[in-house]
């Protein structure tokens, strides 16, 4: 048995089954009328011919059978004294449902069929005289318009049932694809867009759960955020009085000394990477801004030198800080896991700014590209195991993507794609 694929919208599936619907409706309307009125109807119509039937008769027996065929041809009937020739034609339900009955209603000796006169389809009704008359009688006078007037009224009707009914079903469809969009950012704890609310009932009360997931999320957020603060806060005053004293300490070993600081300010940086992805961008307002000069300031802060192509200007609108951060993140990966010579290049990509890092190291398996966007997922380099993540998440903030693969012949790419407008 083969299933027949069905439409997977929502608006597609409501419109098919209105119209499966409306087709059997039409169907059930049709029979319905065949069954009520075409049996009734040819029930009176046998009648009136048995009944003129009778009339004729009676004529016919009261004065003569010719001055009764002359009386039915002055009416304007055709009579006929031998048997009309019969004519193939399709019979519509009701001229059956009259064949049917016809033994059934007429008196003794008398007969229907159905022929021609010219071009005009006639029914024959036999009289019981002697020798026998034929009369006919037209049928089908304006039954082909009513037929055609009938099925467009049915056409027009079953077109304005459709439009009314596929724009309900549209007033349901927006609704929940614009919450559909909305979605992902709700569950990133962003603040809802306006208008999402509006709809019918069963959308506003899902509408209304997701906005309240999202403030929960946005709140637990902060909350996090204000604890590492307090943490780094308070780590860092220690820090700071461990490293006054060991410049106050005389006669130390140089290298013990260089070392301890290293060590102080990588705690120091721990501390920055864990606010920076506590944080993750959420409350930055977006703004208009330029990322030619964004991507210039940060390899112009890099303790590396850095080969930078970008063009005079790079408009789009995006969180300035959670970009910056982005960018200081990858240009630190690069030198921490790669070597020189570096490059950074910014250009226009269909729609969307692509920022290519490239360094000359040892590059990556492609079995870990997926997993060091990871968070705490360390290189072979060590730190914290935030930094790219930090790049990956700003970059889906922007409607974009972290793509890393081989530089080729040696090093690592990373891609930044940002679709900002």
């Amino acid at each position: 048995m083969i299933a027949l694929p069905l439409p997977r919208s929502v608006f597609s599936q409501l419109v098919l089954v209105i119209g499966l619907v409306l087709l059997g409706a039409a169907v059930l309307a049709v029979a319905l009328g065949r069954e009520l009125a075409t049996g009734s109807a040819a029930g009176q119509l046998l009648r009136a011919l048995d009944a003129f039937a009778d009339v004729a008769e009676e004529l016919a027996r009261s004065q003569s059978r010719d001055r009764a065929a002359q009386h039915l041809r002055e009416a304007g009937l055709e009579v006929r004294d031998g048997v009309p020739p019969a004519r193939e034609m399709r019979i519509a339900p009701f001229m059956r449902e009259v064949l049917e009955q016809a033994p059934q209603q007429l008196g003794p000796g008398r007969e229907l069929r159905l022929g021609a006169v010219g071009k005009a389809n006639v029914v024959w009704v036999k009289l019981d005289t002697r020798p026998v008359l034929w009369v006919s009688f037209a049928f089908d006078r304006g039954g082909k318009r009513a037929l055609r007037f009938s099925l467009l009224m049915l056409i027009v009707g079953a077109a304005l049932v459709w439009l009314a009914a596929g724009y309900y079903a549209r007033r349901l469809v927006v609704p929940l694809r614009r919450l559909a969009h909305a979605a992902p950012a709700l569950v990133r704890g962003e603040s809802p867009p306006p208008g999402i609310m509006a709809g019918p009932r069963e959308v506003e009360e899902l509408s209304r759960a997701l906005t309240d997931s999202s403030k929960d999320v946005r709140e637990a957020a902060e909350e996090r955020t204000l604890m590492l603060a307090g943490i780094s806060h308070d780590l860092r005053t220690p820090l700071t009085r461990l490293q006054y004293a060991l410049e106050l300490q005389p006669g130390a070993d140089p290298e013990l000394l260089a070392g301890m600081h290293r060590d102080i300010a990588e705690i120091d940086a721990i501390l920055s990477q864990f606010i920076a992805y506590a944080r993750d961008g959420r409350d930055e307002a977006s703004e208009t801004l330029d990322l030619a000069v964004l991507c210039r300031n940060a390899a112009g802060a890099s303790e590396q030198a850095w080969q930078v192509e970008t063009p005079v200007y790079a408009p789009m609108t995006g969180k300035p800080m959670a970009l910056l951060r982005a960018l200081e993140n990858l240009l630190a990966n690069a030198q921490r896991h790669g070597a020189p010579p570096y490059r950074l290049r910014l250009a226009r990509e269909g729609d969307a700014w692509r920022i290519d890092v490239a360094d000359q190291g040892p590059g990556l398996p492609e079995t870990m590209a997926d997993r060091v966007r990871q968070p705490f997922v360390h290189g072979d380099g060590g730190g914290t195991g935030l930094g790219l993540a930090i790049v990956d998440r700003v970059a889906r903030q922007h409607g974009g993507a972290l793509l890393l693969s081989s530089n080729g012949p040696r090093g690592l790419l990373a891609t930044l794609v940002l679709r900002g407008s």
